[in-house]
């Protein structure tokens, strides 16, 4: 893990100043999707607010009122997204090795209160555009679900893309299915902390192709990791040493909706 640096694993590139590593990321509010066939320009507006808006805390207390002729009930919405449960981004501000970010940037510029002035999840406020590839490996199994503390490995990445008739190139989100969303929804089951998902030693093959983002319908990575003094070993390296933006908990089965944004 030591040996993993921005500079080792992105040898000849200037990363300075950027917010995420790898080849082929999409640019903000403007998108070209150059592995798509037939792709065009497009201007794009978000249709969620943020959650934290100004004046909200002028709001009513959360509950139940019907002491006139008109009442009313509310209600307030907390979020844990980070776990093994919710859809959720991780950005380069998640992670830090040695007390410092992808790029080398403190952790000190992330706090708990006002949130990370850099690397924050709102530099991907506009959407991530670009193509996706689903390598289905628990069909290359030939099971219906992998099991947990089952890791995959780049074999298991290049027998998916030669039965799918696709290869992962640069700029590509590749989404990787388990299975573990197919057994949440027959079996209701949740693996707790034991979970299937990417091997750390996919993170070589994930930098050759120069792939932009990766997701999982797990919390992305094997556990147990099989490295003892480091519990997250591809969360660690890709977004510290790669700034490979993470994609945690998809539901491959059915969809995940997760922001409305209009197109035009």
């Amino acid at each position: 893990m030591d040996g993993v640096s921005p500079a080792t694993v992105f040898a000849g590139r200037d990363g300075r100043g950027q917010v995420a590593g790898t080849g082929g990321e999409p640019t903000p509010q403007r998108y070209r999707c150059p592995s798509t066939t037939g792709a065009r320009s497009t201007t794009t507006c978000p249709c969620a607010a943020d959650i934290d808006m100004p004046g909200a805390e002028d709001m009513p207390l959360p509950g139940f009122r019907n002491d006139r002729r008109w009442g009313f009930s509310s209600e307030r919405l907390g979020i844990t997204f980070h776990g093994n449960t919710l859809t959720h981004v991780d950005s380069p501000c998640h992670i830090f090795w040695d007390g410092t970010m992808y790029n080398g940037r403190s952790h000190s510029l992330v706090d708990a209160a006002t949130g990370s002035a850099w690397a924050a999840v709102t530099a991907a406020a506009n959407g991530i555009v670009t193509r996706g590839v689903l390598l289905d490996v628990a069909r290359v199994r030939d099971v219906p679900w992998l099991e947990p503390g089952q890791g995959v490995f780049p074999e298991d990445l290049e027998e998916a893309e030669r039965r799918q008739g696709v290869r992962v190139r640069s700029g590509d989100a590749v989404l990787l299915r388990t299975g573990y969303g197919r057994v949440r929804h027959e079996a209701g089951a949740a693996s707790g902390f034991t979970q299937a998902g990417w091997h750390a030693s996919c993170l070589p093959w994930l930098r050759e192709r120069e792939v932009a983002l990766i997701g999982a319908d797990t919390p992305r990575e094997v556990q147990p990791s099989g490295y003892e003094d480091v519990l997250m070993p591809v969360h660690a390296v890709s977004l510290v040493a790669m700034g490979l933006w993470l994609l945690d908990n998809c539901d491959l089965t059915s969809g995940s909706p997760v922001n409305p944004i209009a197109t035009f």
